[in-house]
C-alpha cells in the first residue's frame, strides 16, 4: 500500500466520544501513549483550566482530537500535528500543520454545532486563528498539554472533562 499523498487521505473519521478520547476504561493517569485521532459530537463537556478560571461547560460541540508532533517546529500561530497511520504492511507517521488540516477536514466534520473544541496539545502556546470553515462558531483550544477525563457527579451522571493549563478561543 502507498503512503498517504495528501491530507485528504488521512483516515480521519467520526468515532464514539469515549473511544476517541480514550475514556472507555477507568484510569488514574493520562494515557500519554495514545495516538488516536478523529472527531465526535458531544452534547456537553467541560473545559478545565488549571490556571485561573473554573471549568467552562460547552454544549453542542464538535470535538476534533489530534496530536501535536513530539518535537514540533515552534510556530507563533500554528501547531505541527503528527498522525500515526497503521497499515497492514507498515505503520508510519505523517505531519501537517493544524491550519492546513482544519482547512481540509473541518468542512466535512462541522455541521452547525454551537462550538468546536480542539482536543490537542499546544506545547508552545501558539495563538490559533479561527479557521474560515468555522464561520462564527467559537473554536476552543488549549495552551500546553490536554488530558481527557470522565467524571461522575453526585447524581451518578458522567461527563467529559478536558483539562489543560488554560483554554482560549481562536480569533
Amino acid at each position: 500500500m502507498q503512503p498517504l499523498r495528501s491530507i485528504s487521505e488521512l483516515p480521519f473519521r467520526c468515532r464514539p466520544a469515549l473511544e476517541l478520547l480514550n475514556l472507555e476504561q477507568h484510569r488514574d493517569e493520562p494515557d500519554v501513549e495514545s495516538t488516536q485521532f478523529g472527531w465526535c459530537r458531544v452534547d456537553a463537556l467541560w473545559l478545565d483550566g488549571r490556571a485561573g478560571r473554573g471549568p467552562l461547560r460547552v454544549t453542542d460541540a464538535l470535538v476534533v482530537a489530534v496530536h501535536a508532533a513530539d518535537e514540533p517546529e515552534v510556530l507563533p500561530d500554528d501547531v505541527e500535528l503528527e498522525f500515526f497511520v497503521e497499515e497492514v504492511a507498515k505503520d508510519y507517521s505523517v505531519t501537517v500543520l493544524l491550519s492546513a488540516f482544519l482547512e481540509r477536514w473541518l468542512p466535512a466534520a462541522h455541521s452547525g454545532e454551537r462550538a468546536i473544541v480542539l482536543a490537542m496539545c499546544n506545547p508552545h502556546a501558539a495563538r490559533i486563528r479561527r479557521p474560515e470553515a468555522a464561520g462564527r462558531t467559537p473554536v476552543y483550544y488549549a495552551d500546553g498539554d490536554v488530558d481527557a477525563w470522565l467524571d461522575t457527579d453526585a447524581d451518578g451522571r458522567r461527563h467529559i472533562r478536558l483539562e489543560a493549563e488554560a483554554w482560549r478561543i481562536a480569533e
